[in-house]
């Protein structure tokens, strides 16, 4: 099932040139780097417990990810939603419920600038072990530009993606999956209106997100080791090997 929906979403992504995205490409397991990553798991009616998507949990209820993961759970009619911490998504012991999914208001995915791809995922229990993600200041990307520490080159700013999904084997697109919880560096390109721009270059030891990753966190890590959570992973180019956009 994983092979016959990976290639029918490559042959989308192919026709339409850019699509939302969800795997952490050149990277490493992520261990319990971040244990307020988790994953999005569904009950799908023929394969049992999925996992669809990430996300960060940014207060003990409620789970941040991609509008057009939230979007996709009330489409498609995924009547059992779980959230989970695990570094594998598919632990069964350790699935949490999720009482409410909640959509931007403005999603839309189609030809414009700001699709709002936002969502949140409202736990039925609050979550006491584990602390929330780091949340940024209004202007936050803003002021490090205007800084200059927002910069490209090897000496550059970096940001830290995670997630759950695929691994890009090479030459790609070969895409394996295992569920388990990965993170990658990926170098600062540009910061737009609505998109944090950043490479996935494997030449510059850049790793990034693909198919497998949607709603999943990009850090900004400031000096003294404290990540601050500044992006959420929404597309990418088709073949996972050069830009993603959170």
């Amino acid at each position: 099932m994983r092979k016959l929906a990976i290639l029918m979403g490559l042959l989308l992504v192919l026709a339409v040139g850019v699509l939302p995205v969800t795997a952490i490409t050149w990277g490493e397991a992520d261990g319990n780097r971040h244990p307020n990553v988790g994953a999005i798991v569904v009950d799908h009616p023929r394969y049992g417990p999925y996992q669809i998507c990430s996300g960060t949990l940014i207060h003990p209820r409620v789970f941040l990810t991609a509008g057009h993961c939230t979007d996709a759970i009330k489409t498609r009619g995924y009547k059992t939603v779980w959230v989970n911490f695990n570094e594998y998504a598919l632990n069964e012991a350790t699935l949490l419920e999720v009482e409410q999914v909640i959509t931007h208001p403005d999603y839309n995915w189609g030809p414009q600038s700001n699709p709002h791809d936002v969502g949140v995922l409202i736990l039925k229990k609050p979550v006491r072990k584990l602390k929330p993600a780091n949340l940024p200041e209004e202007g936050f990307l803003d002021r490090l530009l205007a800084e200059g520490k927002l910069r490209q080159g090897s000496n550059g700013a970096k940001f830290t993606v995670v997630g759950y999904g695929g691994l890009l084997d090479w030459p790609p697109p070969v895409i394996s999956y295992d569920d388990y919880r990965r993170f990658a560096v990926s170098e600062y390109q540009a910061l737009l209106d609505a998109w944090l721009r950043m490479s996935q270059n494997q030449a510059t030891c850049d790793g990034g997100t693909c198919f497998g990753d949607s709603g999943g966190p990009a850090f900004w890590t400031e000096p003294d080791g404290t990540e601050i959570l500044v992006g959420i992973t929404s597309w990418g180019d088709a073949q996972c090997v050069a830009t993603g956009f959170n």
